[in-house]
Formats: C-alpha cells, sequence, structure tokens
C-alpha cells in the first residue's frame, strides 16, 4: 500500500508541476515550453510504471529491507 501511495503522490506532484509551470507560461504570454514541460512530466511516466508494477516492487522491496 505504501507503494501505490508513492506512486501517486509522485504522479500527482508531478503533473502538478506541469501543469503550473504552463499556466504560469499563458499567463505571462509566453509559449509553452515542450521539452521542458516534458521533463517535468518524467517523473510521472516512472510513477505510472511503479504503480503498475507495484506488487513486484513492494515484494523487492521487502526482500531488501529484510535483514
Amino acid at each position: 500500500m505504501l507503494v501505490r501511495f508513492v506512486a501517486v503522490a509522485v504522479i500527482g506532484i508531478s503533473v502538478l508541476m506541469a501543469g503550473l509551470d504552463a499556466a504560469d507560461n499563458l499567463v505571462h504570454h509566453l509559449p509553452v515550453g515542450i521539452i521542458h514541460c516534458g521533463l517535468l512530466l518524467v517523473p510521472a511516466v516512472l510513477g505510472i510504471v511503479i504503480l503498475v508494477r507495484s506488487r513486484p516492487v513492494a515484494e523487492w522491496l521487502a526482500d531488501k529491507l529484510d535483514l
């Protein structure tokens, strides 16, 4: 459950940052930087991958933390 929460939080923060950057550019009448927005969305893609693969990630993390 913790892995899913972290993945959703990473997705949410990444989408929020990209949206705020695009909104800031639109308010100041600047063109939206596609490359910059794309780089801001990279963590969202990683969060989606972690969310899809949450069970193996959680098992791997539990094995690594098991002393």
